[in-house]
C-alpha cells in the first residue's frame, strides 16, 4: 500500500527460499529429520543386550567348569541351554 511489499525473506513465503525450489528443500530436510528419527526409535536396543546376557551366562558356566564345580555333562546340556 505504501509501497512496502513482501519479498519472501526470512521463513515466508515457501519457507527456505522462494518458489519451488525453496518447497523442495524445506520438503528434503523434514523429510531426512523424519527418517533419522524413526531410524533411531525403531533401533534394536535389547537385542544387544540379550546377546550380552547369553556371553555372560555362558562366561560363568565356563569359569564354574573349569573350577570343577559341575561336570561335563552338565555344562554340555547347560551351554545347549543357554544357546537357544
Amino acid at each position: 500500500m505504501w509501497g512496502c511489499t513482501y519479498n519472501g525473506a526470512g521463513l515466508g513465503h515457501w519457507l527456505f527460499g522462494g518458489g519451488i525450489f525453496g518447497f523442495g528443500l524445506t520438503a528434503l530436510i523434514v523429510i531426512i529429520i523424519a527418517a533419522l528419527v524413526l531410524k533411531i526409535a525403531k533401533a534394536p536396543h535389547h537385542k544387544k543386550n540379550e546377546n550380552l546376557d547369553t556371553l555372560d551366562s555362558l562366561m560363568i558356566l565356563k569359569n564354574r567348569f573349569a573350577k570343577g564345580e559341575i561336570t561335563e555333562q552338565e555344562y554340555q546340556k547347560m551351554k545347549q541351554t543357554l544357546s537357544v
